[in-house]
């Protein structure tokens, strides 16, 4: 049953789009999606910038997506879209028409692996957006989509994904989690690892463009690459998280040989998590494109976008997961210092270091751990070393 919608009734601009809700109309549209939405938009425009190309919207809602694909990216010369609800894709067809746009996008009901399976060409882009888990519908949207073309997909089950929800989170993603500070990174991470099994099952391979995690979802983009040579160099980036619950020490291991189940500072035993995704994040080129192009579209949060896109530039440069300046005075047992603060420590003594968009008290750095804990010791205490 699709949630009854709060719009009824009423009028909604976003971006270019517009919609206009019936008084008892059933169709969803989420608000705070608009965010992932702009992400999406300002995407296009920077990745895809000189041909037309076509865009599957399997899974379209109210078609606000489709939409805002149409009139705000250029090169976007149709899409097909599609919802299993057919009250939905009806509204979708009439929100095509209020925008005058029928004449470059489809709207039919139908389930989305089935519209993605018998698809007879490839799209540019597929854009995975389900209420949930995206994992049922990867093969068939890898399947769906061209060589050197873009697969995005939501998830937004953050519970299995962050570690809250352990079991749940290997019975639809195949990875053991961990329950730890840099839990929106570990979903991000776990996301894009079940999409490098489905990837290397069917031979094709991935590079990683872009990701976030805003709200209450997490959202990846990948370029897939077809062949066995692709595959393989992807799943190189596959491994484990070696994580010490207590001084929060963070190894990563390529095989479960390496593990050595004893954390090397305090002795103390080690978690285990994966197998996990250990490579980029980030495509740093297109992240500057994307921040260039901020300002080109439509958006009542653009703000917002550009202080995530901020962030984001930021820490592509910096390794992979992050400290919480909460969590770690929370175990020292003082008084935080400011973020900002940490950040420029770790910088004045050498180190790389960046604040993350995945938490605001989040920061990044290739310190040792021992360093870090220090650091903010000192910060906070004045001279007080962590031992």
């Amino acid at each position: 049953m699709i949630p009854q919608n709060h719009f009824e009734g009423k009028d909604v601009v976003e971006g270019e789009a517009k919609l206009q809700f019936p008084l008892s109309s059933r169709v969803f549209y989420n608000p705070k999606m608009r965010l992932n939405r702009d992400v999406a938009v300002l995407l296009i425009k920077s990745y895809f910038e000189s041909r037309p190309i076509r865009i599957c919207d399997p899974m379209t809602a109210s078609g606000v997506r489709t939409i805002r694909f149409l009139l705000e990216c250029a090169y976007v010369d149709s899409v097909v879209a599609s919802d299993v609800d057919p009250v939905s894709a009806e509204f979708a067809n009439r929100m095509l028409q209020l925008n005058e746009l029928s004449d470059r996008a489809s709207v039919t009901s139908s389930e989305a692996n089935a519209l993605l399976s018998n698809s007879a060409d490839r799209f540019d882009l597929v854009d995975l957006d389900p209420f949930g888990s995206p994992a049922p519908f990867f093969e068939s949207a890898l399947r769906a989509t061209a060589d050197g073309g873009i697969l995005a997909a939501t998830a937004t089950d953050m519970a299995p994904l962050t570690g809250a929800r352990a079991n749940a989170c290997f019975r639809k993603y195949n990875v053991m989690p961990l329950r730890a500070e840099f839990d929106k990174e570990n979903a991000v991470r776990v996301l894009i690892a079940c999409l490098c099994f489905a990837s290397a099952r069917l031979e094709l391979g991935f590079r990683v463009v872009f990701s976030h995690a805003s709200d209450h979802y997490a959202r990846v983009y990948v370029q897939v690459k077809k062949g066995r040579k692709a595959a393989n160099e992807m799943i190189r980036s596959i491994g484990y998280l070696e994580y010490c619950p207590d001084c929060m020490k963070r190894v990563q291991r390529l095989s479960l040989a390496e593990i050595k189940g004893e954390c090397e500072d305090c002795r103390l035993e080690t978690k285990i998590g994966g197998p996990i995704w250990l490579g980029q994040l980030w495509d740093k080129e297109l992240v500057r494109k994307m921040g260039w192009n901020a300002v080109t579209i439509s958006s009542s949060h653009l703000s917002d976008l550009q202080k995530l896109l901020g962030r984001i530039q930021e820490e592509a440069e910096a390794p992979p997961f992050y400290y919480r300046v909460d969590t770690l005075v929370h175990r020292l047992r003082t008084n935080p210092p400011k973020v900002t603060d940490v950040v420029a420590a770790l910088r004045a003594d050498g180190y790389m270091a960046s604040l993350t968009h995945f938490h605001p008290n989040g920061f990044r750095t290739d310190a040792p751990q021992l360093q870090v804990m220090s650091k903010v010791a000192e910060l906070a205490k004045g001279n007080v070393r962590y031992a």
